[in-house]
């Protein structure tokens, strides 16, 4: 009995610490951020640089794009493991298996030059044995065969003037004019055809446009409701919550730029302090109105958690609101 208990317990401690250390793994990646940094600069080329890592760089991946190449290797305790973008080409057999492959090709080339100069000899020995009378009758089955051309032509010549032509020509004259009957009596047909396609897809694009219509009034209908646009609004601010947690918490830019013309730079630089010079200590813009250059670099950093996509996820799924939205695209699809 002691001893089943023992049994008994030590699985159950086994049990629980791989239930502790799911839980445990479950929060690590819910919970610890995943950070990532961007570098990038263009001056003659471009050349970027995408750092994501997680757990104090377990896992991270790096993306390195050159004109010279692109690089995307994955990394685990800061050993290369794979590259995305170059992989790497199938192992080579080993020389132990291409030694034996070349000795048996040696083998079987020395086999082959042997058996050539065997038949070679044997046939200069059937050539030097030949009656001369053999030779003779070749040249006159030559001879004959020659005239026997020549009369075929000659007479092929003759039917051809006298308008009496061979059975294939005729059967292929024949063959012409029935295809072209075929396709002159046809070709009513693929007129016919043609004009019923034309006239299903003119009649398809004027139900599509009913449907179309039908459906923009639905919206406008639905859109008038006071439930659809509290939904709307709720929808916004949790889209916009998931930007601000995913966007760059910390990033600087850099451009100097210069124009032929001097004005286009001076308009340039204005717009600049117009619309982004609230981020004047982020984007630094500096112009050069002697010069026709661009140069830029920028920097940033952030970080994102699993939790915060799963939350959001949540709230689509069950929110009074958010599933109402759902409920108005069945209602006008339908």
């Amino acid at each position: 009995m002691e001893i089943v208990l023992l049994i008994l317990k030590i699985i159950g401690i086994i049990l629980l610490s791989v239930i502790g250390i799911v839980f445990l793994l479950a929060a690590l990646i819910m919970f610890y951020p995943v950070s990532y940094s961007l570098q990038a600069a263009y001056e003659d080329s471009l050349c970027a640089k995408v750092k994501v890592h997680w757990l104090f760089h377990l896992f991270s991946v790096t993306l390195d794009y050159k004109e010279a190449g692109k690089k995307c290797i994955l990394r685990i305790f800061g050993i290369p493991i794979m590259d995305f973008l170059n992989p790497r080409p199938k192992k080579e057999k080993k020389k132990k298996t291409q030694k034996r492959k070349k000795k048996k090709s040696g083998r079987e080339k020395d086999k082959k030059s042997r058996n050539q100069k065997k038949k070679e000899s044997v046939s200069d020995i059937s050539e030097e044995s030949r009656p001369r009378s053999q030779a003779l009758e070749n040249e006159n089955s030559s001879k004959k065969n020659i005239n026997t051309e020549a009369y075929d032509s000659s007479e092929h010549k003759v039917g051809a003037e006298n308008g009496n032509f061979p059975e294939n020509e005729k059967e292929k004259s024949k063959s012409k004019r029935k295809a072209f009957w075929e396709k002159l009596t046809g070709f009513p047909k693929k007129l016919k055809m043609l004009i019923e396609n034309m006239i299903q897809k003119v009649a398809n694009l004027y139900h599509k446009g009913i449907d179309l219509k039908e459906k923009v009034e639905k919206w406008l209908e639905v859109l008038k409701r006071e439930r659809t646009r509290q939904a709307i609004g709720k929808a916004k601010q949790k889209i916009m919550k998931l930007l601000r947690h995913v966007l760059p918490r910390k990033w600087n830019a850099y451009v100097e730029y210069g124009f032929e013309d001097p004005g286009t730079t001076g308009q340039m630089y204005g717009y600049y302090w117009m619309f982004l010079g609230i981020w004047n200590e982020h984007f630094i813009c500096v112009p050069d109105f002697e010069h026709k250059i661009f140069k830029g670099s920028i920097k940033a950093k952030g970080r994102m958690q699993v939790i915060r996509f799963l939350y959001t996820a949540f709230q689509f799924m069950f929110d009074k609101d958010l599933v109402y939205l759902r409920k108005i695209n069945t209602e006008v699809n339908s």
